[in-house]
């Protein structure tokens, strides 16, 4: 049975993997590519068309992969650090206001949150472990 810690950083996990996954979907699906990273360009994030299609699949398919609970932690260090960078550039070009400014604080603050306290659970991680053989068994090759 999960503990109160373990259900609070599951329910972080979720809400940040699940908006993760719709920043992804709607840069690749709504705005288009090609729009986004005009929208970049425009913040002075160097190549645009190179980051944005990395951005996109990173917080379309990581997210899902965080919302899962599946790599957690290193899933919630990359999209934190990514979220920083990219706000960091809007930020300094005066486009970060309200409400991305407190998305991106949320999206920061649930990243390092998953980053220290790992995916909490339910998670597919700790079925992954639980089902892994003991350290024993694999030193003895069965």
């Amino acid at each position: 049975m999960p503990n109160q810690t373990d259900l609070a950083l599951a329910l972080i996990r979720i809400a940040t993997g699940g908006v993760f996954i719709v920043h992804g979907w709607q840069k690749i699906f709504a705005a288009g590519l090609t729009g986004v990273a005009a929208q970049y360009a425009a913040v002075g994030v160097p190549l645009p068309l190179l980051v944005v299609p990395v951005t996109a699949t990173l917080e379309l398919l990581g997210g899902l992969l965080l919302l899962l609970g599946l790599g957690a932690r290193g899933l919630a260090g990359v999209l934190g650090a990514l979220t920083v960078v990219v706000s960091a550039f809007r930020w300094l070009h005066g486009a970060l206001s309200e409400p991305a400014l407190e998305t991106s604080v949320l999206l920061m603050a649930g990243s390092a949150a998953i980053l220290l306290g790992g995916a909490g659970r339910p998670s597919v991680e700790q079925y992954r472990v639980k089902a892994a053989p003991p350290q024993a068994r694999l030193k003895r090759g069965r």
